[in-house]
């Protein structure tokens, strides 16, 4: 890939009809994609329950972890009100 990790979200974002950066399902949209596009080991896990599906986020590694919240800043334009564990609402297992 020779883009940089801002021109790749912005671009996936154009890919996204109806973006909307304040919904959370928007964001992961693009989380699936970067760990598709970058080949990371990271992956999500769908996990269903008595009261519905749940997303979980398995991170691999501490430096995986900071381009995944790198991904979720640039997608909310730089608010840094929400982080990786906000978008996955505390589903998030390190297993690093």
């Amino acid at each position: 890939m020779k883009t940089n990790l801002t021109d790749f979200v912005i671009e996936t974002i154009k890919e996204i009809s109806n973006f909307d950066y304040e919904n959370v399902e928007c964001i992961k949209r693009v989380i699936r994609k970067a760990i598709d596009v970058y080949h990371l080991k990271s992956y999500e896990e769908d996990e269903e329950t008595q009261t519905g599906g749940i997303r979980f986020l398995h991170i691999h590694s501490m430096l995986e972890e900071n381009i995944l919240s790198k991904i979720v800043e640039v997608s909310r334009n730089s608010e840094t009100t929400l982080d990786i564990e906000g978008v996955y609402e505390g589903h998030v297992i390190r297993d690093y």
